[in-house]
C-alpha cells in the first residue's frame, strides 16, 4: 500500500499519531518498546511499518525496526553516499566515552542473562567503568549531567533520581546498541586501550 492509498485509509486520530511519530523519529532517532512513553508509538510503527518506509524513503532515510530488542531506529539510506547524513550527531570525546561505557556496561548484562533488555544501574557503575579505561577524571559530574540529558532526549537511557545522590539510577535502553557504528566503537577501544 502507498502513503497516499494509506493516508486515505487512516483516521484522524490516525494521522495525528503518525505525523507525531515522524517529528520524534527526526528528533530523538529511537522509539524504544519498553519505554513507557514509545510504547503505543512502537506498535504503530511496527504496525504501518510499510508505510513509514515509504514515507520516509522520500527523504533519504529508511526505518530499521529490530523486534527482538524492542527498537525502531531512522537511519539514512545506505544507496545514498555518505554526503547524506542529516540525522547524526557528532558526539564530543566525553560523550563519546560515556556512550561506550554505558553500552560495555548494557551489553555485559544482557549477556550475564538478563531477562529484560531495559538494564537498570547504579551511577556507580558507571563511574567503575570509566576508572578501569582511566577516563574518571575526563568526566565531572556537570559533564556527566550533560551527557545524560543529551542521551535521554535520543532515548539511549533515562536517570531515576538526582546524579549526585547515592540511589541514583540509570535505566539503560536497548537503543545503546545501534547509537555507535562497529568503527566508531573499534577507534575508542584503540584510543583508551
Amino acid at each position: 500500500m502507498n502513503i497516499i492509498e494509506a493516508w486515505d485509509d487512516f483516521t484522524s486520530a490516525d494521522r495525528m499519531v503518525f505525523r507525531n511519530i515522524c517529528r520524534k523519529l527526526l528528533r530523538r532517532t529511537f522509539l524504544v518498546r519498553d519505554k513507557q512513553e514509545d510504547r503505543k508509538n512502537y506498535f504503530f510503527v511496527v504496525n504501518h511499518i510499510e508505510i513509514f518506509l515509504n514515507y520516509f524513503s522520500f527523504m533519504g532515510f529508511e526505518i530499521k525496526c529490530d523486534k527482538d530488542s524492542g527498537v525502531i531506529m531512522l537511519d539514512n539510506c545506505t544507496g545514498m553516499g555518505d554526503k547524506l547524513q542529516s540525522n547524526r550527531y557528532r558526539f564530543t570525546k566525553e560523550e563519546t566515552i560515556v556512550l561506550c561505557c554505558l553500552w560495555l556496561i548494557y551489553i555485559s548484562r544482557i549477556r550475564e542473562g538478563s531477562l529484560s533488555s531495559v538494564v537498570v544501574i547504579g551511577v556507580s557503575d558507571l563511574i567503575y567503568e570509566l576508572e578501569k579505561y582511566d577516563a574518571r577524571d575526563t568526566v565531572n559530574k556537570t559533564a556527566l549531567d550533560n551527557v545524560f540529558k543529551l542521551f535521554k532526549n535520543y532515548s539511549l537511557m533515562d536517570v531515576d533520581g538526582n546524579v549526585g545522590d547515592i540511589d541514583c539510577k540509570l535505566i539503560l535502553y536497548p537503543a545503546l546498541q545501534f547509537a555507535l557504528d562497529t568503527s566508531e566503537f573499534e577507534r575508542f577501544v584503540k584510543e583508551v586501550v
